[in-house]
């Protein structure tokens, strides 16, 4: 199935020098009908998530979103927001809903929007103001945005193609608050057409990257809804118009945010295809970039000082790929079991937002590596940086997400009853007793507990596939002493710069290497030079 992808990519349709030269309305219009072409063909579906008829190519679909994610960030987005749409209603609706609109959703018969964001709120969704009430005399519910900090905000695919929005908002009962409930809102008959009554919609533009993911601010006017507009799996309104709900109202908001947990790991897969595709890119620059010497030219390769700063980003990118994969196996093993679902939220939490950051974190180093070059969109480079940078507060703040962490190892601390078995585990102690002891976590603390527990998986699953050898796992591990350093995690760059062989490089970059198919960078050829100055040489 990923030849049937790269094999997509190679179509006119996904020819990557249109975003650089389409109007932004007309990149839309071409990231909707890449989109669709992916989901319809069943390449990247709901029906591969976990608990879904097509489950066994869940680790199939995230492969699939590395290679998205590394080809075009906006593009994958825009998929991803269909996607969770998606599931809201999946995990959310009743059995009849769910069969009513799944053909809809899997093959894309309309474009869902995932309206869970508030401009005021943030990443707070507990405090979202969005109501829904319901008219016993007209039997219907009532959508309102009862003032501008209400209004939902960063909403993917909803400025123009979408026809639903799944929308999260504050179910109100005879005036009685029953908690947060998903709903099934059209906003659009047809794709890219006029507005329902009681809709209205504004562009998030210019946004700083995913350009073609068409996001909006939506304001909704006291829209009329039918009663089964409501998800029903939980809660329902009788035919006299009574709500009842299986949940106890203290529950209802985790119940409602189960749809987050699988949704976090898309962000560390693009991270991981992101960062992977740019320290490519940046090793095959230093391999045909020439310097000068006394007496010749020799590649920038050569030089210590470079392949010492590639080494690091090789090691880090190397990282990614084993903590996606310790993620995926623990939400292979553990999803079918209910008792679980709150270490599945925590390892979601440690994914996104260590993925995304150290992602980041790559392809930025990368940019600065390869110099002007790595300024120019045609190199890929900076454009990854530039559509990723959204990552890290979207799907949850990743400030917030390793609060959460933090507060999780703290409450049903690990190491109390089980032993250390590495450095992370270790130091994930030490961090979990200074913060009982002082009664509070700070910051700090959080982010480096959460890079703790990242470790520990990534040391956990180095060890269990041997990957790489035992050497350059332990490298690997160095490169987190800026994070982790304070706790006794030695940075040790003697040892790093002396393994920043080209030999070591060189089994590394084949270790990442991207498809072929990803690849559109002049500067992954020798002859970049030339491919740049073409056009001073053309005659007039």
């Amino acid at each position: 199935m990923s030849d049937s992808l790269l094999k997509l990519l190679g179509t006119p349709l996904f020819d990557p020098r249109k975003r650089h030269h389409l109007a932004l309305r007309d990149y839309m219009d071409v990231t909707i009908e890449r989109m669709r072409t992916i989901v319809r063909d069943g390449l990247v579906t709901n029906d591969m998530w976990l608990g879904q008829p097509r489950q066994s190519d869940f680790r199939q679909m995230h492969e699939h979103t590395g290679i998205v994610g590394a080809y075009d960030y906006a593009l994958l987005s825009s998929i991803v927001d269909h996607m969770i749409a998606g599931n809201a209603l999946f995990s959310q609706g009743d059995t009849l809903q769910v069969a009513r609109y799944r053909q809809e959703v899997i093959e894309m018969g309309a474009v869902y929007a995932f309206g869970c964001t508030e401009i005021a709120s943030g990443s707070d969704v507990r405090n979202l103001q969005t109501t829904v009430i319901h008219d016993p005399q007209q039997r219907c519910l009532i959508l309102n945005s009862p003032s501008p900090e209400a209004c939902k905000f960063w909403i993917g695919n909803a400025l123009h193609a979408a026809q639903v929005v799944m929308v999260l908002a504050r179910l109100i009962v005879n005036g009685e608050d029953e908690g947060l409930h998903w709903f099934r809102v059209p906003i659009r008959k047809q794709e890219n057409g006029p507005l329902l009554p009681g809709v209205r919609v504004m562009t998030c533009d210019p946004k700083g990257g995913i350009h073609a993911n068409q996001v909006a601010g939506i304001r909704f006017c006291k829209m009329k809804l039918p009663l089964d507009a409501m998800m029903q799996r939980h809660a329902r309104f009788s035919q006299a118009g009574l709500f009842t709900s299986d949940v106890p109202k203290s529950e209802r908001l985790t119940r409602a945010m189960e749809t987050f947990i699988q949704e976090r790991l898309f962000p560390l897969a693009a991270a991981r295809g992101g960062a992977s595709l740019c320290i490519y890119l940046a090793y095959r620059f230093a391999c045909h970039r020439l310097v000068k010497t006394t007496s010749s030219s020799e590649p920038l390769l050569v030089k210590p000082l470079i392949r010492q700063r590639l080494y690091v980003e090789q090691l880090k990118a190397l990282a990614l790929k084993l903590l996606e994969q310790a993620i995926l196996e623990r939400f292979e093993a553990m999803w079918d079991h209910s008792g679980k679902r709150t270490e599945l939220h925590i390892l979601a939490a440690v994914a996104k937002s260590v993925g995304t950051w150290v992602g980041l974190g790559v392809m930025r180093a990368c940019r600065e590596i390869c110099g002007s070059q790595g300024f120019h969109h045609n190199n890929q480079i900076v454009t990854s940086c530039m559509d990723h940078e959204i990552s890290v507060t979207f799907a949850g703040d990743n400030s917030v997400l390793a609060y959460q962490v933090a507060r999780d190892a703290v409450t049903r601390p690990h190491f109390d009853s089980l032993s250390t078995g590495n450095i992370a585990q270790r130091i994930e102690k030490k961090i979990v007793e200074q913060c009982r002891n002082a009664g509070e976590i700070s910051h700090r603390q959080a982010v480096e507990l959460t890079f703790a527990r990242a470790l520990g998986l990534i040391i956990h699953e180095g060890k269990r596939n041997q990957l790489v050898s035992p050497q350059t796992l332990e490298d690997l591990v160095r490169v987190f002493s800026p994070q982790l350093n304070e706790w006794g995690l030695s940075a040790d760059s003697g040892d790093l710069n002396r393994h920043a062989t080209e030999a070591q490089l060189a089994l590394i970059n084949d270790l990442l290497k991207p498809p072929p198919e990803l690849v559109s960078a002049p500067i992954d050829s020798a002859d970049y030079i030339k491919q740049f100055t073409m056009a001073l040489y053309e005659e007039q």
